[in-house]
């Protein structure tokens, strides 16, 4: 907003002075309790004690304020997928530890659960042992993978005790930098019957015990810059989360300073704010079932980053995995994983084709590890002309420094015309550099098998006129004032034989100025 502001500055026109009254309509609105949630700190006005140069200043440079600010990360939902998940959770945790926030928070979800006391036990505490693994504090929420019991012998309240015991209490809150963080918990259940579910609108209500300790919380909390609250279910969307939520944002709302609410639970961001001053935010995974129908629209695995200053906050989502350890990526590895990428595997022989269009054949790909650490390849025959047939379809190995692998495939081809459909095999290597902590996975590369093809020589031509080109420097020059080209469409022809293709080479050209011309590649 200050970017706006600062650009009709200059000019004396009414929108000027309504950007100037808005800004001032909202600064003392902040004020009052609301907060300003979305753009970045305001520069601080030029200050000679804190900039120095020694030569001209032909522009004042804006230096940044100096007010505090810090940021916190959030977790998704981990189960209700795979036993793998945890994996993802590990990898979110490794990068977090790499980003440093003063905490992390949770959404609920931390077992698989639906299960007995035994069971339980063992998924709380393979969950406890990978986040205790973060350099910072972290806070759980209560979902209902983390509370539903199945099986016999139900006990009242079914996995709370248990959570209440490993975990922490059922809803709390705590202060930090002048902020409030409170967790919720949204499965109390049916007050009737006790029972809970998160398909019955019945057992979706806050109790009045939670609800008056909301009420005393954020009383305690009114001083405060900002107040965020967490927990599973996002009940603001109303499917099947009955109508308590409007009792809860009518509190959130007069308490005037409550900026975000966070939830997870149906595997997808969204977000459903500001209403009232108050931003919506639901979380999608971190290791949980996730079915990625759009990733780049929230259907994947990530964490948020919430960064807080006194009357703003940002938000931003980061993928899991996709952190970077500076550190890690010392000369040795950024220049060995660069030779990496172009290896290629040395093929023993061409494949060979015969006049009717069939092949039958069984050759190696060798694979040689120039590095000094171990590489995991993955190696594939492959074509687009379904007529050929790879055995096997690809095949892995680890690779030792300064070693080589023999890969070994038969391929096949029924006999067929050689006609438009034709494509030649390819081989497709894959490699991952194995570092001591991670591995850094090498771009795909793809290259041409060779191929000689035993073909009937065709008819000669009735009159032959052919250009014969043998050396890399061989070509026929035209000069340009003798190829008189008038504006407009033209058409370039021309047949060729070639006896080898390499990367991309000009065949018909006239590029200096842009103009026209065929290259091959590879031999397309």
């Amino acid at each position: 907003m200050s970017r706006t502001h600062n650009s009709f500055a200059h000019r004396s026109s009414p929108l000027a002075v309504i950007l100037v009254l808005a800004a001032a309509c909202i600064a003392a609105h902040a004020h009052e309790g609301r907060h300003v949630t979305r753009g970045a700190p305001h520069p601080a006005a030029p200050d000679e004690t804190r900039f120095t140069t020694t030569r001209p200043e032909q522009v004042k440079l804006p230096l940044p304020g100096e007010e505090d600010a810090f940021f916190f990360v959030v977790f998704g939902d981990r189960t209700g997928g795979p036993a793998e998940g945890v994996k993802v959770l590990a990898e979110a945790v490794r990068d977090t530890n790499l980003l440093e926030p003063d905490l992390v928070m949770t959404v609920g979800d931390l077992v698989q659960g639906y299960n007995q006391t035994g069971e339980w036990m063992e998924q709380m505490r393979e969950y406890k042992r990978i986040m205790n693994g973060l350099l910072m504090p972290w806070f759980p929420v209560a979902g209902n993978h983390d509370i539903y019991w199945r099986g016999p012998d139900r006990p009242e309240g079914e996995h709370e005790a248990h959570y209440e015991m490993h975990f922490g209490p059922l809803w709390y809150a705590f202060e930090h930098k002048n902020c409030w963080f409170i967790a919720l918990y949204s499965d109390e259940g049916d007050p009737e019957t006790g029972e809970k579910s998160i398909s019955k609108p019945a057992c979706q209500r806050m109790s009045d015990e939670q609800f008056n300790w909301l009420a005393d919380t954020l009383e305690k909390a009114k001083d405060a810059d900002h107040v965020f609250l967490f927990l599973h279910h996002p009940r603001w969307l109303g499917n099947n989360y009955g109508d308590h939520w409007e009792r809860v944002h009518a509190l959130l709302a007069e308490a005037g300073n409550v900026t975000a609410v966070f939830a997870g639970h149906i595997h997808k961001m969204r977000y459903d704010g500001p209403r009232d001053g108050i931003e919506y935010v639901t979380l999608a995974t971190v290791g949980g079932h996730q079915p990625g129908l759009a990733p780049e629209a929230g259907y994947l695995h990530q964490f948020h980053v919430v960064t807080v200053r006194k009357r703003q906050i940002a938000m931003a989502s980061i993928p899991v995995g996709e952190v970077t350890d500076v550190r890690a990526l010392t000369g040795k590895v950024s220049e060995e994983t660069g030779r990496l990428a172009g290896v290629r595997a040395a093929i023993d022989e061409p494949l060979r084709i015969a006049s009717d269009g069939s092949a039958s054949q069984i050759f190696s790909a060798i694979v040689t590890n120039p590095v000094t650490r171990p590489i995991e390849v993955t190696i594939a025959p492959t074509s687009a002309d379904s007529r050929w047939f790879f055995t096997p379809d690809h095949n892995h190995a680890t690779i030792k420094p300064g070693d080589s692998y023999t890969f070994r495939f038969r391929t096949e081809r029924m006999a067929d015309s050689l006609d438009c459909a034709f494509r030649t095999p390819a081989l497709s290597l894959q490699m991952e550099y194995l570092a001591p902590s991670l591995r850094y996975a090498i771009p795909e590369s793809v290259s041409d098998l060779p191929m000689v093809a035993d073909l009937e020589s065709p008819p000669r031509p009735a009159v032959e006129h052919v250009l014969v080109l043998d050396g890399e420097d061989d070509c026929l020059r035209v000069p340009n004032e003798l190829l008189t080209v008038p504006d407009g469409p033209l058409t370039l022809e021309c047949w060729f034989n070639a006896e080898r293709y390499a990367e991309r080479t000009g065949l018909v050209a006239k590029t200096e100025n842009s103009d026209f011309g065929f290259f091959v590649n590879n031999g397309t």
